[in-house]
């Protein structure tokens, strides 16, 4: 069995846990990063996290905005 990769001592005080299901291939593609980058799937996950650019819309700049709907005119106040 190969060696258990972990975060360094303390590094993760106040972090928080989410559970949220992916695709296998997306779990596998995080875990091959991560072994190459010798760190955690935790700590590579936080490193992809922290490198999205985000456009002034507040979307990452890759995504594709055709796909929202746009929003229901709304009557103005008086």
């Amino acid at each position: 069995m190969g060696q258990v990769l972990r975060r360094k001592r303390g590094t993760g005080v106040g972090n928080v846990q989410v559970n949220y299901t992916i695709p296998p291939r997306c779990k596998a593609s995080l875990e091959d990063a991560a072994g190459r980058m010798q760190m955690s799937a935790a700590e590579a996950l936080e490193l992809v996290l922290d490198n999205i650019q985000f456009a002034d819309d507040g979307l990452p700049v890759w995504f594709d905005r055709s796909q929202l709907q746009e929003g229901l005119p709304l009557a103005k106040a008086s």
